[in-house]
């Protein structure tokens, strides 16, 4: 199923997939793999030196627990359905949540039987109101002195604390030597966006409504610190950067495109919403021609309800007169 723009829906059939992402239940869910790992295998183009930035995210080694293995087994315990122990829920309840375990049961029977991923939770923050973020870190087990991609996955309207997400970045982890970053936009770190709706609809319209300015300075902050945290940890190579956003996710990679940040390579959305996209006013202080283009890659079902025509026609021509190429 897509947890992207149906978190609430396990029981989608494959022709209703189909419909809404242009493939069945049964590809879709290696279908950002693939695109992930072809984008930067195929698409990075040789970058200039750029040096690791000076971090005002402070100590990111201190702020993260111990890493442990990146796999979540069957059957699905009761825990990541609810808030316990001081872990955040993972899945609105346990249909889903075995749903989306069994998908990754399959995925990693399908790998080498020594590939696997390490994670760990961490916590960033925001520069202007020092705002705590709730991600999480996952890299490939066997280590290389070879620095590696990074990758951000921006998460769907359930929050960070998502299952799928977790099955998604062991996925890339396993498959691509790199590290992967579960991102964070609401501030979410138990995993409230699941059940607390009112907050989340208070928070989505704090960082998604341009201000009379047509900015969203709170988003493409949270967007940007994303991408600080992932090029900070070790063995990143900061000019091999890739985003990759789901359903809400495709918010924050407007604001990448807009920003232009040297060593973003690739950008990429999966069932992404661009509402609102016509309201924003020119990005402040960069121009079509500045070094930090992208290779993006739009994926929709073509009869996706989520997306209307003209929010997807308004995001693309903004991609290209920013000088991204773009992709649909």
């Amino acid at each position: 199923v897509c947890p992207s723009c149906c978190p609430y829906d396990t029981n989608l059939r494959d022709e209703e997939c189909k419909a809404l992402l242009g493939t069945s239940r049964k590809s879709m869910s290696m279908l950002s793999l693939h695109t992930i790992i072809v984008a930067i295998l195929c698409v990075f183009p040789p970058a200039p030196s750029f040096a690791r930035p000076p971090s005002r995210l402070g100590n990111l080694r201190r702020m993260t627990l111990a890493w442990t293995s990146g796999r979540i087994h069957l059957p699905a315990d009761r825990i990541i359905c609810e808030m316990r122990d001081g872990q955040p829920r993972l899945a609105k309840d346990e249909d889903y949540a075995n749903a989306v375990l069994g998908a990754w049961q399959l995925d990693a029977a399908s790998r080498d039987d020594d590939a696997g991923s390490l994670a760990r939770p961490i916590k960033y923050f925001t520069s202007s109101d020092g705002t705590c973020l709730f991600g999480h870190v996952y890299r490939t087990k066997t280590t290389s002195e070879e620095e590696v991609p990074g990758i951000v996955l921006f998460h769907t309207g359930a929050g960070p604390q998502d299952v799928f997400l977790r099955w998604k970045a062991d996925s890339i982890a396993t498959t691509l030597p790199c590290v992967v970053l579960i991102a964070d936009i609401l501030s979410d770190e138990d995993g409230w966006a699941w059940t607390d709706r009112d907050k989340y609809q208070k928070v989505r319209s704090e960082i998604l409504i341009p201000d009379k300015n047509g900015q969203r300075n709170r988003l493409a902050e949270r967007a940007e610190v994303a991408i600080k945290t992932i090029q900070a940890q070790e063995s990143v190579d900061p000019n091999r950067i890739a985003a990759l956003g789901f359903c809400l996710g495709g918010h924050p990679i407007v604001e990448l495109a807009r920003m232009k940040i040297p060593g973003v390579k690739v950008l990429s959305t999966f069932h992404g919403v661009f509402d609102g996209v016509q309201q924003l006013g020119s990005p402040v202080g960069h121009s079509p021609n500045c070094a930090g283009t992208s290779k993006i890659l739009i994926n929709n079902g073509r009869d996706d309800p989520f997306v209307p025509r003209e929010d997807l026609e308004a995001a693309v021509k903004l991609f290209k007169e920013l000088g991204h190429d773009c992709e649909v």
